[in-house]
């Protein structure tokens, strides 16, 4: 690659870019007025954000004490409440109308199942109807219902029987905000009201109030303003550069591939001396620089709007008046600004170069932001916390990063600085790779644009099958089985298994329905040989026996996998409770062998005949094995629900995924899975008498704390090692040379189709 080459593409696209209005207007100046107009509007509409009166509805009023008064005149007193807040509650009283009422009240009062706390009673249900019709009569946001007369301090008799606590009720509608907000007003209220009664209480007879409170608490915020200012602009700046970073590489990535190719100047760039690497690269240059403008540009006018207009708001945001971000965040941005902006923009320039239009392209923007939304918003949710587990989520660990710099926690930051930056350098390289390889594609560049009929399509599907499936095929599989799952989930979700049969029901019905079924149709549908396709052909007895060997010396690398997957990614829940259920189901199974018929044996052949048969068939059109094998386990992981055992299992699928190219056949690889299955079921049912009692099994097996077992660090390492010379003489396997797969597109010339023709005849 010549720097010179990819330097000169990028002046090229860069005054190209600077002579187009529509770039220059949303990188430049977009930012510069978008977020002042947006601060002025939001000053403008605040001058019309004022507090409403509330109306409340008091049914009773005459049965509260008088002294201390909470209502007088018809207001609530004063000694509750300020003269402005006084007049933001406007009381209305009830009359002898209300007599029904009453007795309703009464009613729901004495009914032991129609108390308040059990709002689905009938009681309460009648109740609730009645009042929201007479709250909407009466046109008010609350309702206080005093069904019973506050004995006043001095007329209480302490000496005689129990005196049931006297209660008030508030209704309010949670469907409307102004009735919410009503009921916080009042419950500020009534909890300074009820503090003063009982004292006032105490001191009529006499009980001095510390004797009650003997601890009084009281909360301060050690906060400064600086530090909550920070804490605050930490969640939204990296937001807003992230955001900004995507959508500024986007449309430059567009207008650079899906534009040149309708303006009919892509051509002329590629049939240039130049190298499709070179162009790629200049190309991307150039979209990371307009990506970093747009989100630099938007970074610096949200922040000098947050200092010159949000700073003049009353309340400022959640109360506390916002003043400009710390300098030092600035400097953290602009640096990480230039690694997510690489990784945007590469991903951008990649879809692009798909695009066959640049309305093609625009559409392309909605999954991209998708795909990306949920990794930007899990940092600015409140439970989000860097550590290493999400220091290796790609965004969302440089997020939390920034987060922990503009907070000023250094030592934190600084702990999990090498994790966050591998993972973002490895994402940025694969993402750069991927822009190369479609810039080498002539099927990607030069797609044919047609337009798209579903008869059309079902008849080329049909007369165009082929012995194993495409890769748009194995895509589709893959998409349809992951949906399929997803929906079925959620319909067992309500469905708590309490035997084994019920959770034999449940397991079949995911795997037959959501896996097996969609596979065997589209098998059956899209190919001609779905024999073939599903990979059962034969295999040697050699082959099958160092299968279930390597399976068995592999386990215990894998079990420490997962303890180390746990251990990062902590499991959600109480395991040792969900442990007690599986025990409890496990031991109302007629026998082992049903257990593993339906644990170990069924999930391994239906899982191998989707993911290692028809989805690795198709994705072997890819033409390079490793990339086949790795998209195979990296949608075996995603089957399943759990991203513990996703990870997992994404690591047992690339062992399957060699086995199963190397062999031609996916009988190895369903012994491979029983055999993994079995004894990780063996292994969780054992029972520790067994294991003292076998001297073998205690130099492989021990159990650290007394209730779970774990494979001993010599077995772990000497098994590993076996296991992995086995997967060496599976790579040097070369039982059948696969059949290379018809192309899509012919890349010859027409002379050597011509000398090939000839050939033939000959």
């Amino acid at each position: 690659m010549k720097w010179s080459t990819v330097k000169l593409i990028f002046s090229r696209e860069m005054r190209d870019q600077f002579r187009d209005r529509r770039t220059l207007f949303t990188v430049a100046v977009m930012p510069l007025i978008l977020y002042p107009l947006m601060g002025m509007a939001m000053l403008q509409v605040a001058q019309f954000m004022r507090e409403h009166p509330t109306d409340i509805w008091v049914i009773g009023g005459e049965n509260l004490p008088s002294s201390p008064p909470l209502i007088e005149d018809g207001k609530i007193s004063r000694e509750w409440v300020s003269e402005k807040n006084q007049k933001l509650l406007r009381l209305q009283g009830s009359n002898a109308d209300d007599a029904q009422f009453f007795l309703l009240i009464k009613e729901f009062k004495e009914s032991p199942d129609a108390t308040p706390g059990a709002p689905g009673s009938p009681g309460s249900q009648l109740v609730d109807r009645l009042l929201e019709q007479q709250m909407k009569e009466r046109k008010v946001d609350l309702a206080i219902v005093i069904p019973a007369s506050i004995e006043d301090p001095g007329e209480m008799d302490f000496d005689g029987p129990e005196v049931t606590p006297s209660k008030v009720y508030v209704f309010h509608n949670s469907a409307e905000d102004k009735s919410k907000i009503a009921a916080d007003r009042l419950g500020e209220i009534l909890g300074r009201w009820q503090r003063s009664y009982v004292e006032h209480t105490l001191g009529e007879n006499n009980v001095p109030p510390w004797l009650v409170q003997r601890i009084e608490i009281n909360g301060a915020d050690v906060a400064d303003n600086r530090g909550r200012s920070a804490a605050m602009w930490s969640k939204i700046l990296p937001f807003v550069v992230m955001v900004w970073s995507l959508t500024g590489a986007f449309y430059p990535a567009i207008d650079l591939c899906a534009g040149e190719k309708e303006r009919g100047t892509f051509e002329t760039l590629l049939s240039s001396p130049a190298k499709r690497s070179e162009i790629a690269i200049g190309k991307l240059l150039t979209v990371i620089s307009f990506s970093m403008a747009t989100a630099l540009l938007n970074m610096l006018s949200m922040a000098f709007t947050g200092l010159f207009v949000y700073s003049r708001m009353t309340a400022g945001i959640g109360g506390m008046q916002m003043g400009a971000p710390p300098m030092a965040s600035l400097l953290w941005l602009v640096v990480a600004l230039v690694p997510i902006s690489a990784l945007f923009s590469a991903v951008a320039l990649a879809a692009a170069a798909f695009a066959r239009s640049s309305k093609e392209g625009q559409y392309y923007l909605v999954p991209l932001m998708m795909f990306s939304m949920p990794l930007m918003i899990i940092p600015m949710l409140p439970a989000a916390k860097l550590d290493f587990g999400t220091s290796l989520i790609p965004v969302t660990g440089l997020m939390l990063l920034l987060r922990s710099l503009i907070e000023g926690h250094y030592a934190q930051a600084l702990q999990f600085f090498a994790p966050v930056c591998c993972v973002t350098i490895v994402c940025c390289w694969v993402a750069v790779r991927w822009v190369v390889h479609q810039f080498n594609s002539e099927t990607v560049l030069f797609r044919a644009s047609e337009r798209f009929a579903i008869g059309a399509w079902m008849k080329s599907v049909f007369n165009q099958r082929h012995d194993i499936p495409s890769i748009g095929n194995a895509l589709l599989c893959c998409v349809t089985i992951l949906v399929l799952k997803f929906f079925i989930g959620i319909a067992a979700a309500g469905v708590v298994p309490t035997s084994f049969v019920e959770l034999a029901q449940i397991t079949l019905a995911v795997l037959l329905a959501g896996v097996l079924f969609p596979t065997l149709i589209m098998a059956m549908m899209l190919t001609t040989n779905a024999w073939k396709t599903l990979k059962l052909s034969r295999c040697s007895i050699p082959v099958a026996c160092a299968a279930a060997i390597m399976a068995i010396c592999f386990h215990p690398a894998l079990m420490a996998l997962t303890s180390l997957v746990m251990a990062i990614y902590p499991p959600i829940g109480d395991t040792s409770q969900i442990g007690g259920m599986f025990e409890s189901i496990m031991g109302s199974a007629p026998g082992f062998w049903a257990i593993l018929l339906v644990m170990a044996v069924v999930p391994a052949i239906v899982e191998e005949l989707s993911f290692r048969g028809f989805i690795l068939s198709g994705l072997e059109r890819l033409r390079n094995k490793w990339q086949a094998i790795l998209l195979a386990s990296l949608f075996f992981g995603m089957a399943h629900s759990f991203i513990q055992q996703s990870i997992v299992t994404g690591f047992v699928g690339l062992i399957l995924g060699v086995v199963a190219v190397q062999t031609r056949s996916i009988i190895p690889c369903m012994i491979y899975h029983v055999t993994h299955n079995s004894l990780t079921l063996i292994l969780s049912m054992i029972s520790p008498a067994r294991i003292e009692s076998s001297p073998l099994l205690r130099n492989v097996v021990h159990s650290p704390d007394g209730n779970g077992f774990e494979y001993t660090t010599f077995a772990t390492v000497a098994m590993a090692v076996i296991a992995v010379g086995i997967l060496a003489w599976f790579l040097k396997l070369n039982i059948a040379e696969p059949e290379a797969p018809p192309a899509a597109i012919d890349d010859s010339s027409p002379e050597e189709a011509n000398l090939a023709t000839a050939e033939s005849a000959v």
